[in-house]
C-alpha cells in the first residue's frame, strides 16, 4: 500500500536488485522490457509482480524513485534543468509537472 512519499521496495530478491539499481542511478533509461529480459520473464508477468510487490505500477514506481532522488540534488543547489535531466526526464517541463503532481508544488517553490 502507498503511504505518503515513501518508496515501497519489493521483497522479491531479483526485483529488489533491479530497484536498487534504479535508485542508485535514477536517470538510467532501462525499460520494463529490459527488466523483464534480465529477469527471464514476460513484461506482463513483471508488471503483475511489480504491482503485487510494491503496490505501484512500474512506471509509477520509477517516477516516484526519480522524484524522491531529485530532492537532495535540488537541496544542494542543482538547477531544475540539470536535476530533471539527471533524473531521466526529457524536458524540464515534464519534470516540473511530475514533481508538482507528486509533491503539490513546483521545484522552484521548494526552497523559497
Amino acid at each position: 500500500p502507498e503511504v505518503g512519499f515513501s518508496l515501497p521496495l519489493p521483497r522479491h530478491p531479483r526485483l529488489l536488485g533491479l530497484c536498487n539499481e534504479l535508485i542508485e542511478e535514477p536517470g538510467q533509461l532501462i525499460t520494463l522490457h529490459d527488466w523483464a529480459a534480465r529477469l527471464g520473464t514476460s513484461e506482463k508477468t513483471l508488471m503483475r509482480l511489480f504491482q503485487r510487490e510494491t503496490g505501484l505500477s512500474f512506471r509509477g514506481w520509477r517516477q516516484r524513485a526519480r522524484l524522491l532522488s531529485s530532492l537532495s540534488a535540488l537541496e544542494e543547489g542543482a538547477s531544475v534543468t540539470h536535476t530533471a535531466l539527471a533524473c531521466g526526464y526529457d524536458s524540464t517541463s515534464a519534470f516540473i509537472a511530475a514533481f508538482k503532481g507528486l509533491f503539490g508544488y513546483t521545484p522552484g517553490d521548494l526552497f523559497k
